[in-house]
């Protein structure tokens, strides 16, 4: 498995476990989302794939980290689901060779 492939995976364990997940590991790992979501679009824009992305949930996420101890486990559950869909997505997106024009 790849680095972003373990990733995805350890958030789908998270959102389903997240009552048993203290507050700092809930931000640690929205986190390190945004982070690994944002290089990865970044990625994509420097090898002039087009990606249909925008910052928008990485927006949201950090809204959702810098108000943690208000949010629902719903809220983290599904920040954490959307950060895994959107990393899966844009890794493939990395790895699909650049369309030509």
């Amino acid at each position: 498995m790849t680095v972003t492939t373990d990733l995805v995976a350890e958030f789908v364990r998270a959102a389903n476990s997240l009552p048993k997940l203290p507050a700092a590991e809930r931000r640690r790992l929205l986190e390190r989302g945004v982070t690994a979501s944002g290089a990865l679009r970044g990625l994509l824009l420097k090898t002039g794939k087009v990606a249909p992305f925008d910052a928008s949930t990485e927006a949201v996420v950090g809204e959702i980290v810098e108000n943690l101890e208000e949010m629902s486990d719903e809220t983290v559950a599904k920040a954490l689901l959307a950060l895994a869909s959107q990393i899966r997505t844009l890794r493939i997106l990395n790895r699909e060779p650049a369309a030509l024009i």
